[in-house]
């Protein structure tokens, strides 16, 4: 599907994850958004992206009987254009295509209103605004040294030691890393919440680098280390589209684990009393760039897009990243 098709129709252009419990919440809207609107040809357009596939497009809007047209952005280059950090985000295009405003959150009744009104889409004497886009260029080509994260850390700074044993049994410290940039993270392999998000979020960061890959360390340091078992690190391995040896799943017991968690303001709950098996630990999976040198560089929110930690690693790889 081309947007310029839709051209002469107002659009809701909506980017979601499958795995976001924001994108599933504000789903009832959308719904009742395309329905209500559509004898004003308004139309709802529903971008996977995040790591979210054809497939797993098409199992949410069957799934949530979806009344749009929903389309998958699979390298994440439509989120790239649309300087899309994170989901939900919604933009509200008029009839002529320009994006006339934007929103970042689930939608509600009344936002969707604002939106439209503010495209043209219909007239409302007591509606409000949504925010005016930001479109273009997020400031990082995929040849500039500039980093494109969330944090900087100015002046680089050593990265926090560990030594951990990784799913090969072998100890891995950030000086064993050294010579790559490594993408560092705190998740576990049964979490159902952001976690698969982020494992496939850097499967794309791969395959974004080309031939810079083999450039790329994924470090995965458990927040579970309870039920991050061998099969469940390597499931969670093969549904994130990790392959070949640049990636570490590093665990230990707990005790070890929170000097680490602590050293890198990893805020990780201690289990609950009574703990069912699957059940996911409430966490923040963030992301460090770690340089080839071993000093902490930048910083990601998750969810975090994939285009902009590939140019952030890029940038770290060019000759000048050593200053």
């Amino acid at each position: 599907m081309a947007l310029r098709s839709l051209r002469g129709h107002p659009v809701l252009l909506n980017f979601f994850n499958s795995q976001c419990p924001d994108c599933l919440d504000e789903l009832p809207t959308l719904r009742h958004t395309a329905r209500t609107y559509q004898a004003q040809g308004v139309i709802v357009l529903g971008v996977a992206t995040g790591g979210d596939t054809i497939a797993s497009a098409r199992a949410l809007a069957l799934a949530g009987h979806l009344p749009y047209p929903v389309v998958a952005d699979e390298h994440q280059d439509v989120a790239w254009h649309y300087n899309v950090g994170g989901w939900p985000i919604s933009f509200f295009l008029d009839a002529q295509g320009h994006v006339r405003g934007q929103y970042i959150g689930p939608l509600d009744p009344q936002t969707v209103r604002d939106g439209l009104a503010q495209a043209g889409a219909m007239h409302c004497t007591r509606c409000g605004s949504v925010d005016q886009p930001t479109l273009g260029d997020s400031g990082t080509s995929g040849s500039s040294t500039t980093l494109n994260a969330d944090q900087h850390f100015s002046p680089p700074r050593p990265a926090a030691f560990f030594s951990l044993r990784d799913q090969q049994g072998k100890a891995i410290t950030p000086g064993t890393l050294r010579g790559k940039v490594v993408a560092l993270t705190f998740i576990s392999a049964v979490c159902k919440e952001q976690c698969p998000m982020v494992g496939q979020t850097l499967s794309l960061v791969r395959r974004d680098l080309g031939r810079d890959a083999g450039h790329l360390a994924i470090v995965a340091i458990s927040v579970d280390p309870e039920q991050d078992s061998a099969q469940a690190t390597r499931t969670f391995a093969a549904a994130s589209g990790w392959h070949g040896a640049d990636w570490h799943s590093l665990s230990a017991p707990r005790a070890v684990l929170k000097r680490v968690w602590a050293a890198y303001y990893i805020d990780v709950p201690p289990p609950p009393p009574i703990f069912k098996p699957g059940q996911s630990i409430v966490h923040l999976a963030e992301l460090f760039l770690i340089d080839t040198r071993g000093r902490l560089r930048a910083y990601y929110h998750v969810p975090f897009l994939a285009s902009r930690v590939a140019a952030s690693v890029r940038a770290l790889l060019a000759p000048t990243a050593g200053s």
